[in-house]
């Protein structure tokens, strides 16, 4: 995905390094389990060993962090860029985490 327009998606005055997306997790074959990562200017290929994350200091695992680097062409001959993205996923079983919301009052001007 490429942003043109940077500016649109600003939030907030500080410098924006990094963005956030969320997407629909994508088959590569309609009865199998692996993800399709591929797009139409190349794909991500997943790096390293999947990191665990844990809740708090009570050390309990709720999901993992998955490390993609993205290559532009087509795999095996793909070309290897700068660009990498984590992946999150909670654990399969059923965990509760809590979550902390902020809120802030909007004023119209």
């Amino acid at each position: 995905m490429v942003v043109d327009d940077a500016d649109r998606c600003r939030i907030g005055t500080e410098s924006q390094d990094e963005w956030y997306f969320f997407s629909h997790k994508d088959k590569k074959y309609p009865t199998g389990t692996r993800t399709n990562r591929a797009t139409t200017a190349g794909f991500w290929k997943a790096t390293g060993r999947d990191k665990a994350i844990f809740l708090g200091n009570a050390g309990r695992r709720i999901g993992l962090r998955k490390t993609l680097v993205f290559y532009t062409g087509r795999a095996p001959h793909g070309k290897k860029t700068d660009w990498i993205m984590h992946e999150y996923r909670l654990n399969d079983d059923s965990v509760e985490v809590p979550i902390t919301v902020s809120t802030k009052q909007l004023t119209s001007s």
